[in-house]
């Protein structure tokens, strides 16, 4: 738990951009919410550890169920970086275990992403977040 609260300290760090304060939360504080994208089926859950409004950067703790499919798909507008805490999600690339880091540069199409095992993440995006499907 020191290793994922350190992690989310630094990630908060990063999203912070122009912020004037600093944040630390402990995220087994955070709830965990329901994700609803366009065209992707219902399962994502996620803690919102921080947002940047002004910037319009986010981190947030990402759970997948074991068996969900998250659609190949881009972003127009922001990149993101998804770092492995625990489980195991194949992609095209190669099987994401933890440990396993990823940035997705924008309107690069990666997926789709198959969870293996119940799998949790941290996910930050380095701008205002779009989500587009190209396949189903």
């Amino acid at each position: 738990m020191k290793t994922l609260t350190a992690l989310a300290v630094f990630l908060l760090a990063l999203a912070s951009g122009q912020e004037r304060r600093s944040v630390l939360i402990k995220v087994a504080d955070v709830s965990w919410t329901a994700v609803n994208l366009p065209g992707v089926p219902a399962g994502i859950q996620q803690k919102l550890l921080h947002n940047n409004a002004a910037n319009k950067l986010q981190s947030s703790l990402v759970r997948f169920p074991k068996g969900f499919r998250e659609p190949r798909h881009y972003h127009t507008i922001c990149g993101h970086s998804i770092y492995i805490l625990k489980g195991r999600i194949r992609s095209p690339e190669g099987m994401l275990t933890p440990g396993t880091f990823t940035y997705a540069a924008p309107n690069e199409r990666h997926g789709p992403f198959v969870a293996e095992q119940d799998t949790e993440f941290l996910f930050y995006t380095d701008g205002p977040f779009d989500y587009f499907i190209e396949d189903k």
